[in-house]
């Protein structure tokens, strides 16, 4: 057999070992098939939750927040602070706030809530308030005595615009506070227990000057965030960035793609004995078959590509339908309802990326073929004499 005409005999072969026993190579291609579909699925529902997760640090939560210095309850000379964040490249937002407990109370109802003195525009760049305001504006807090707040916490309380409502603590001046207006975010702790004021009404219930607890900043590019606050920390402020401030998403994303890895690999490596499997039965059924080919003149190198090849073939069209399946599985899923930790009801989170379906197609094969290395080496090791004996 000349080197020609190898590649054209070997995939005649190849096709008729495929479809002479149709029932093992469903077999071959379905564990293939399934442990791609599974990992397409996992895949895309970790990408669903880390842009979940991501879509909340991006938009919602500040990126870098300056605190009080340790044993200190306030920033007193912030504004020299706000100076600095605003000279940090990629800053698109840097807003101070001055955060109080307070019982707010109307008529028989009451309920302790977070209430934040801010500065509506900045803090706006920062959480996109306005943009998950239902009723009024969150401008309106400029306008005296007026609180903004979540729409859950204003049916807790049983108050519409325009009702007064009464906020006090102990150490803190009484204020009576006009609803101007309503928000949801749709995170039921932030809905239930989060307030605006002016930084003026702040002042006035704490009794205090011109100070803040907290200078929230926000960057065009989040992962600049760890460079930024280690810069505001050479200067010798109290910066965190996100990852610091807020660990859990952190540890749930790493967490999330150890679990996930893991599955998937074994999953894999399931497959890939399957194939293993089947492709050394293949050999000891084709042993007489073999010796013909070898006493036709192929060398042990055709042989063992022969069943290379094989295998190859069997882990690409498993992975080619792990992928089909994977895809429709991914798109029915993501009608599916679930209760998010925060108590709000959502769609299953789906994220499909395409490189991921080019990634695990590429690994179906590679395992597979890996997995027929050690039968088409079987395979090339034969006697052509005893091998056609069978």
């Amino acid at each position: 057999m000349q080197n020609g005409i190898i590649p054209a005999f070997e995939l005649s072969v190849v096709s008729r070992h495929i479809t002479y026993r149709k029932w093992r190579t469903f077999l071959s291609v379905g564990a293939v098939a399934l442990a791609v579909a599974i990992s397409i699925v996992f895949i895309s529902i970790q990408n669903g939750f880390s842009d979940f997760l991501f879509d909340i640090v991006f938009r919602f939560l500040p990126h870098i927040t300056v605190s009080p210095l340790e044993g200190e309850n306030y920033i007193h000379l912030y504004r020299g602070i706000i100076d600095t964040a605003w000279m940090l490249p990629g800053v698109v937002g840097v807003s101070p706030s001055l955060a109080a407990t307070a019982t707010l109370a109307y008529k028989d109802q009451s309920d302790n809530v977070a209430m934040i003195g801010i500065d509506p525009a900045e803090a706006d760049k920062i959480s996109e308030i306005s943009k998950n305001m239902l009723q009024g504006d969150i401008g309106s807090v400029l306008g005296g005595r007026r609180i903004v707040m979540g729409q859950a916490l204003a049916k807790k309380l049983k108050v519409k615009m325009g009702d007064t409502v009464q906020a006090r603590f102990p150490d803190a001046v009484p204020v009576n506070l006009v609803v101007s207006g309503t928000f949801s975010f749709g995170y039921k702790p932030v809905d239930e227990s989060v307030t605006y004021v002016s930084l003026k009404t702040a002042r006035d219930f704490l009794n205090e000057g011109d100070v803040v607890t907290s200078i929230d900043i926000k960057l065009k590019d989040p992962f600049q965030a760890q460079a930024a606050a280690e810069q505001l920390r050479s200067y010798g402020y109290n910066a965190k960035d996100w990852q610091q401030l807020y660990p859990d998403i952190v540890r749930t994303l790493a967490f999330e793609r150890t679990q996930n890895a893991i599955t998937m690999l074994l999953l894999m490596i399931i497959a890939t004995f399957g194939i293993a499997s089947i492709m050394n039965m293949l050999v000891q059924e084709k042993t007489r078959e073999i010796g013909m080919l070898m006493a036709m003149g192929a060398t042990p190198a055709n042989i063992r590509r022969l069943f290379l090849l094989e295998s190859g073939v069997l882990g690409l069209m498993g992975a080619i339908a792990g992928c089909a399946l994977g895809l429709v599985v991914s798109l029915q899923l993501r009608g599916v309802q679930i209760q998010s930790g925060m108590g709000e009801t959502m769609n299953l989170p789906i994220a499909i990326n395409p490189l991921d379906f080019v990634v695990f197609t590429i690994i179906a094969v590679l395992l597979s073929i890996v997995a027929g290395y050690y039968p088409a080496r079987k395979a090339s090791r034969l006697d052509p004499v005893v091998a056609m004996r069978g």
